[in-house]
């Protein structure tokens, strides 16, 4: 992989992280009118939690990957060693699996 290529997947990246984190919504439940109201108000604030649950992994991902960049260590996989293939980081910048291996990895959970 090109330094061109690590440049334009790290500004991706970076891109994506300040976007995660500018829209982080905030949890609050206000005044309820009757039961109904508070109801929806709970399925939204479990929705919300779910959401900032997915939004603080996905950071975690990708400050790993701009971590992993600054080092050697990115577009390697952690099992074999071998490359992980350019198409593969286009996709999904933050892999850390060759494809071979994501998918024993995804045969043995199964």
């Amino acid at each position: 992989m090109t330094e061109d290529q690590v440049r334009h997947l790290k500004i991706h990246l970076q891109e994506q992280l300040a976007s995660l984190q500018s829209e982080t919504p905030a949890l609050a439940i206000s005044h309820c009118a009757d039961e109904n109201e508070f109801a929806s108000l709970v399925a939204d604030a479990y929705t919300r939690v779910a959401v900032n649950e997915r939004s603080a992994r996905r950071m975690q991902e990708i400050e790993e990957a701009l971590r992993m960049m600054d080092g050697m260590e990115y577009g390697y996989c952690r099992e074999c060693g071998g490359e992980i293939g350019w198409a593969r980081l286009q996709a999904r910048p933050t892999a850390i699996f060759c494809v071979d291996c994501q998918e024993e990895r995804e045969r043995s959970a199964a």
